[in-house]
């Protein structure tokens, strides 16, 4: 972890003789721990409500980087702050490569581009709304789309104008139920976002494709292992999506990974080949529901896989009224899985539209509320029929006294009859195990897939026309007559989240190890409490300054209240890369 030189005063005098009695690169100025806020501890952080911390919440509170104010939100102390400072100066060097420029947006934004957008109805519980005195609607911006296209639809006129590559660093807020993990699920947080702005859809991918090779740059001088993965897009929304992972044991993502071509996807957004052989767990599942002997019974499941036993979730897909009424139709949606699958949302709504999905034919009558069933429809998953292509979609005749009665009830009067609408298709998680699909295609192999488990902590979009339409953000073409929406992208990296995600992914028993693009301080001169030796620190000190080239990343620990052993304890907590020690 460190690199430990003990040195004799007689020897480091020597060598001190040798450049003079004062060194050539030296300055009335040290950067001494005695004058620095870095309060270590030794003693473990305990968690107010009981709960383990995870590595890094706990080695940055005993290392003296940051300190919890209130759930979800901390103070970032002068060694923390170091750290981010870091990181933000490699970001801004390989972003400003590929001509990005940098400005800063006001956290506190008018909800009216929202409203524009419908993000202020779909963003949910998480986005911090307030009101100002006059009664008007603020929110504490969660990310920057609405108001950096907003601030470019009025600026930009003409296609000359553009491309125009902007981002800014700056803090985010997003109001967590249970804030937990430290930095890495926060209410208040430090990002970068960039957005880039495009004439056409092909130099928008171009640039897409220009920023991601940026990020891998990036991820690869932070000096951690990382993974680049297909995603989803989620509520940002558009139509090309990769998320950037730091891998780590305590992450809340599953990636699944092929180690023959390189696929990495996702869990939310991975395809994957399932075997043939059912699994164990597929074939001993038992349904507690009455559904699946109904479901046998409208013989909608391919006959080759009645050995696999199916099970169901049940959701709602609601639909506005179109004539301006409160009528809104409702969709009842079962997706049957089997029995050793989970049912992905993700996959069902972007295949159908916005399916809420719940645990039971019980849970289901709380998300209807007093809304209407208008239609019904089945989605048959491709892992109750493995091996096989998927059947057309075909519609079946159902009636009130032909379902259990929990699934009729929910419906209307028991003698009512509608059509059921069976749909096949891709509806599930995969698994560990699962074959990839770029192998299979491309040299007819199934190659198994591993899973691994990651911290995500940046997201790239291609976001096309989603925002510059219903902002009106446009410019006239090369032919001077027709107006045209801006192509955009937009690109998030988590500051915070990456020092975080840094220390999970790097640290052993004793501490922190930090790669040195991003530590502290790449050098701590550590030295024995007599007077003597603290002054041949100082030497020392000059000395590695000028080898190193590094006139901020040398600190001296000169306290004189501490012993040696402390001081080399302390310095394996907080995780130089190099330590040089001066003794007797």
């Amino acid at each position: 972890m460190f690199m430990q030189t003990g040195l004799t005063l007689k020897a480091l005098y020597t060598s001190s003789a040798g450049i003079g009695a004062s060194v050539r690169y030296a300055s009335t100025f040290r950067h001494r721990i005695s004058k620095t806020l870095v309060p270590t501890s030794k003693q473990k952080f305990v968690h107010v409500a009981g709960q383990e911390m995870v590595p890094s919440q706990q080695l940055l509170l005993r290392s003296g980087m940051m300190r919890q104010s209130s759930s979800g939100i901390y103070s970032i102390l002068p060694y923390g702050q170091r750290i981010l400072t870091k990181i933000e100066a490699i970001i801004d060097d390989e972003l400003e490569n590929i001509g990005c420029q940098k400005l800063s947006l006001p956290n506190m934004q008018t909800s009216d581009n929202w409203k524009k957008t419908g993000r202020w109805q779909s963003a949910g519980q998480e986005m911090f709304k307030l009101k100002d005195r006059k009664g008007s609607d603020f929110l504490l911006a969660p990310t920057h789309e609405e108001e950096v296209t907003s601030l470019i639809a009025k600026e930009v006129q003409s296609y000359r104008q553009l491309p125009i590559r902007v981002y800014q660093v700056g803090r985010k807020f997003r109001d967590e139920l249970r804030a937990r993990s430290g930095l890495l699920r926060g209410k208040e947080f430090v990002m970068k976002d960039l957005y880039t702005f495009d004439v056409t859809e092909q130099e928008a991918y171009r640039t897409y494709d220009e920023v991601v090779l940026a990020y891998r740059r990036i991820m690869k001088r932070l000096g951690v292992p990382y993974a680049v993965a297909e995603a989803d897009t989620g509520n940002i929304g558009g139509s090309h999506s990769h998320e950037f992972h730091i891998l780590s044991k305590v992450g809340e993502d599953s990636l699944l990974s092929c180690g023959s071509c390189g696929y990495t996807s996702n869990e939310e957004r991975a395809i994957g080949i399932i075997p043939t052989t059912p699994a164990k767990a597929a074939k001993k599942f038992r349904n507690s529901e009455e559904v699946p002997k109904w479901i046998e019974s409208l013989d909608v499941v391919p006959r080759s896989a009645v050995r696999v036993n199916p099970k169901f979730k049940f959701g709602a897909m609601k639909v506005p009224a179109t004539d301006g009424t409160q009528n809104e139709s409702c969709t009842l949606v079962a997706v049957a899985t089997s029995g050793d699958r989970d049912v992905n949302e993700v996959k069902v709504s972007k295949a159908f539209g916005n399916v809420e999905l719940a645990g039971s034919i019980q849970d289901i009558r709380s998300l209807l509320g007093d809304t209407k069933v208008t239609d019904l429809m089945l989605c048959v998953d491709q892992s109750l029929y493995p091996g096989q292509e998927p059947p057309r979609p075909k519609d079946v005749a159902v009636g009130g006294s032909s379902l259990p009665e929990g699934l009729s009830s929910l419906i209307g009067p028991s003698n009512w009859k509608k059509s059921l609408k069976v749909v096949y298709g891709d509806y599930h998680n995969c698994k560990p195990g699962d074959g990839c699909p770029h192998c299979q295609k491309s040299k007819g192999v199934i190659e198994p897939m591993e899973v691994t488990r990651a911290i995500e902590v940046g997201h790239t979009f291609m976001l096309g026309t989603k925002y510059s339409v219903p902002l009106n953000a446009t410019f006239v073409a090369e032919n001077g007559q027709e107006e045209v929406p801006i192509q955009m992208g937009c690109y998030g990296l988590g500051v915070t989240r990456l020092l975080a995600s840094i220390v999970e992914a790097s640290h052993d028993h004793k501490g922190i190890v930090w790669p040195e693009s991003v530590a502290p301080y790449r050098v701590v001169i550590v030295t024995s409490e007599d007077e003597g030796c603290v002054e041949a620190a100082e030497n020392v000190y000059d000395v590695v300054q000028e080898a190193l080239n590094a006139k901020t990343d040398v600190i001296l620990d000169d306290r004189t209240e501490t012993t040696l052993g402390f001081k080399m304890k302390d310095a394996e907590l907080i995780g130089y890369p190099w330590m040089v020690v001066v003794g007797k």
